[in-house]
């Protein structure tokens, strides 16, 4: 077995991996500046002022921040080759983190700090996204959830970092500041090595965009229905765990980060089954049956009696959510040469949608009714996305992006 995820990891696609090399630093980052936003919602709180009502607004912001992003990125930036746009957004989400770490004096200069940061991600993100589905056309899943592994690996890591630094008191202004300079790093990967350009990128006018959407309107609109679901009830539990933690167990920022880190195992360990699994399987059927799942344990979250069976719940809740939405992603590949990259950036765009409105929901229902009944309600986008899954099998027929099987070593 260990053979054969060797086997995954090094497995050849299409382009070489000289160049495509960049996507995964790049997601690794991605992953260590959202995952942040959890453990670091508390101490702003408590710094800024900030009532619970409106503690979702620092996510939202970086969500709408993403939303900018992907629409300039498409609407305007089709001439510039990908890396340059990639290394470009990594320095402004350098730019914003450091300014949010320095400037930030009120809820309002930090939501303004965290589009940017969002605005800058998008960039970074969005070209990954478009990248895999538009060069790699055979083992489109595969590919994807090699990427979305890179940045499972930055959400996993990330709170083991911050929760015993936040308890040490560390502030979560260095933090930022350290996320800045990580980004920093990136823009001069991106910068330094080669990334192939996606041939025929078009700034995107309505012809484009009514061209796209009539190659399959259906499944297209289920990719987005499933990304904008899914993303939603992932970055609620993201965003939401360790303070759920904090206020329903009392429980120390080292415990209540550790919360997000039991989620992204969980997530990261699924994507490692599902994906020998996959080939077998219609990718949309598992996505129905991993997300029906996690309902279910998004409900055992909110009843749950300790904060030891919270942990092995969000693990759970990681593990049933796992390989979601790279395997709802691969369906972009269905679509023929540049439309994949658009149908791509749509993808990731309604993603920013559900990651913005989700989470800022959950602030207000914490605040009405209680931590315990807003964890609850993200079975409601959990089930949504299993039943959009099964729309995205019937429209897809029998094209379904499967996984190859791995060779055996």
């Amino acid at each position: 077995m260990p053979g054969c995820w060797l086997a995954f990891i090094v497995l050849p696609m299409h382009p070489s991996l000289r160049n495509r090399l960049p996507l995964y630093p790049g997601q690794f980052v991605a992953g260590v500046v959202m995952v942040s936003l959890g453990p670091l919602l508390d101490p702003i709180m408590r710094d800024l002022r900030v009532p619970l009502s409106r503690g979702g607004l620092i996510a939202a912001a970086f969500f709408l921040g993403q939303i900018a992003g992907v629409l300039v990125l498409n609407a305007f930036l089709a001439k510039v080759p990908v890396k340059w746009t990639a290394a470009g957004g990594a320095l402004l989400q350098a730019a914003a983190l450091a300014a949010g770490a320095l400037f930030a004096k009120g809820l309002g200069t930090l939501f303004l700090a965290y589009v940017l940061v969002g605005f800058g991600w998008a960039f970074v993100n969005t070209i990954c996204w478009m990248w895999v589905p538009s060069h790699v056309k055979e083992k489109t899943a595969s590919a994807t959830l090699l990427m979305i592994f890179f940045f499972a690996v930055g959400m996993t890591i990330t709170p083991l970092v911050l929760g015993p630094s936040i308890s040490a008191g560390v502030s979560w202004r260095w933090i930022l500041a350290c996320e800045g300079g990580l980004s920093l790093i990136l823009a001069a990967v991106f910068a330094a090595l080669p990334l192939l350009d996606i041939p025929g990128r078009e700034n995107l006018r309505a012809r484009q965009i009514r061209e796209v959407s009539s190659f399959n309107p259906g499944l297209l609109l289920g990719i987005l229905g499933g990304a904008f679901l899914y993303t939603g009830a992932e970055a609620c539990f993201s965003v939401w765990l360790p303070k759920f933690m904090l206020d329903t167990f009392n429980a120390s920022q080292t415990w209540a980060s550790l919360s997000v880190t039991s989620f992204w195992i969980g997530l990261l360990a699924g994507r490692l089954i599902v994906a020998p699994i996959s080939h077998r399987l219609s990718p949309a059927r598992l996505v129905t049956f991993c997300c029906a799942a996690l309902a279910i344990l998004a409900v055992g979250i909110a009843v749950s009696p300790s904060q030891a069976t919270c942990l092995a719940l969000a693990a759970g809740a990681g593990l049933a959510a796992s390989a979601s939405y790279g395997l709802i992603g691969s369906y972009t590949a269905l679509f023929p040469a540049w439309h994949a990259g658009v149908a791509s950036s749509a993808f990731v765009l309604a993603g920013a949608a559900g990651s913005m409105i989700f989470p800022y929901l959950t602030g207000p229902a914490a605040s009405a009714g209680g931590f315990r009944l807003a964890i609850a309600l993200t079975a409601v986008p959990a089930f949504g996305c299993a039943l959009v899954a099964l729309y995205i099998h019937a429209r897809s027929g029998e094209r379904s992006p499967r996984v190859a099987p791995l060779p055996d070593l």
